[in-house]
């Protein structure tokens, strides 16, 4: 009787072998373009003590609230699945005592992240992200370059279309003036909101202006607005990245209801959309966080950045149409007849590996014809054919299988041979 047939979990999914070119793709484009720009990589554990992410994301959004997988381990620690890699990001900068490095410092990151969501086409509970992170800096120039940054991977990717939702949160006193103003408004208009709105009024209201239910969309139309509340530096802050962006030609449209989904963000806020409709359009996005260091208790550091998700990327190539680069599959395939010619061939193929030439072959089957018949369907320039005459006689037959043409060449210079046809110099 066979056992249980195991599925992989609800909301997470498997990167098949023909599904790897995609991923490389986004992964290779993003750690060229922010090398360039002088990022250094960081990789920091998929866990975290679950209060680094309560204290810098916010005890009272979603991904704290409902979404974030909190685990108890043997010791009696709350950890959680890292829901986003920021906080981690800066924890690691204090641990390290990156604060005493020159100025900026650049980190970027590349990995899987947990949330529990419902899951739906490009999101997922075990999902990929790509982030930028400048710490040590305050002057807008930074917020317009990372802007910049991520606009220069979809275009080498070969996403166009791209437009980047921005906005300013201020500083903490501006949000309080703010904060004020809308919980009055929403409170006089509450009977006009949707169910969860209301509860988020009471937790957290910035949260309100997230809203995608259509009844709180028509209350939200009138809401006030946080650029009017701004104090001059902040003002002027949100200005000069503007300034920036308009002198690089950068499409972006203002929005004051943008304040995304965490709570450490303070200044500017922005969210990259691509060209097509519905909830798939957010490609990302990020903001300035100059408080987040301080929060979890290193000194005050001022700091910015993005985290763009790789489904959300591919997708987008897709519906495009767009070619990736695919790896170059094996160069040989080593057909062998006969149990003397099996041998040779399988030391033949290790050989070749062992020289840099990518080789295949299946020295347990029989019949050359089937052999040859799959060195075709895997697409490889060239076969190797050893028999029993060859390897008494020390030579194997190279047969080129776009045009069948055959020759005969000594087993021994066989590997120093395809090296060279191939420019195999390493």
């Amino acid at each position: 009787m066979a056992g249980k047939q195991y599925q992989n979990v609800r909301g997470t999914y498997d990167i098949l072998p023909e599904q790897q070119a995609a991923y490389r793709h986004v992964y290779e484009t993003f750690r060229q373009v922010v090398i360039d720009a002088g990022f250094g990589f960081i990789e920091t554990p998929m866990m975290e003590e679950a209060g680094v992410f309560v204290r810098s994301v916010g005890g009272s959004t979603d991904i704290v609230e409902k979404e974030m997988y909190v685990l108890k381990d043997r010791g009696g620690d709350d950890l959680a699945l890292r829901p986003e890699s920021t906080a981690g990001v800066v924890r690691a900068f204090i641990q390290h005592g990156m604060g005493s490095w020159p100025k900026p410092v650049k980190l970027a990151y590349a990995g899987p992240h947990f949330r529990y969501e419902r899951p739906q086409a490009g999101r997922y509970r075990q999902f990929f992200q790509i982030g930028a992170e400048i710490f040590g800096e305050a002057s807008p120039s930074l917020d317009a370059q990372v802007i910049l940054l991520a606009m220069r991977l979809y275009a080498r990717l070969g996403i166009t279309g791209v437009t980047v939702q921005i906005n300013s949160l201020g500083d903490t006193a501006d949000r309080k003036k703010y904060l004020k103003a809308l919980v009055e408004y929403l409170e006089a208009n509450k009977k006009k909101l949707a169910k969860l709105d209301i509860e988020r009024l009471a937790k957290n209201p910035l949260r309100v202006l997230d809203s995608k239910e259509p009844e709180s969309q028509e209350v939200l139309a009138d809401a006030p607005q946080i650029l009017n509340y701004l104090s001059p530096e902040c003002h002027e802050h949100f200005r000069s990245v503007l300034e920036y962006l308009d002198e690089m030609g950068v499409a972006y449209e203002l929005n004051s209801r943008l304040v995304r989904g965490l709570d450490y963000y303070n200044r500017t806020a922005f969210e990259f959309v691509g060209a097509r409709d519905g909830s798939q359009s957010s490609l990302g996005g990020g903001g300035r966080y100059d408080g987040l260091v301080e929060l979890l208790g290193g000194q005050s550091t001022p700091a910015v950045g993005w985290a763009l998700g790789v489904e959300r990327l591919i997708m987008e190539l897709e519906a495009r149409g767009r070619q990736v680069p695919t790896s170059p599959g094996p160069c040989v395939y080593v057909a062998s007849l006969g149990e003397p010619a099996r041998i040779a061939a399988f030391r033949l193929i290790e050989e070749l590996l062992d020289g840099g030439v990518a080789a295949v072959g299946s020295v347990d089957r029989d019949g050359i014809g089937g052999q040859l018949g799959r060195a075709d369907k895997l697409g490889v320039p060239y076969a190797i054919i050893i028999g029993q005459k060859e390897v008494m006689e020390q030579i194997v037959i190279l047969r080129d299988m776009t045009t069948g043409a055959q020759e005969m060449i000594p087993l021994k210079k066989m590997v120093a041979e395809l090296r060279k046809r191939y420019e195999i110099t390493t």
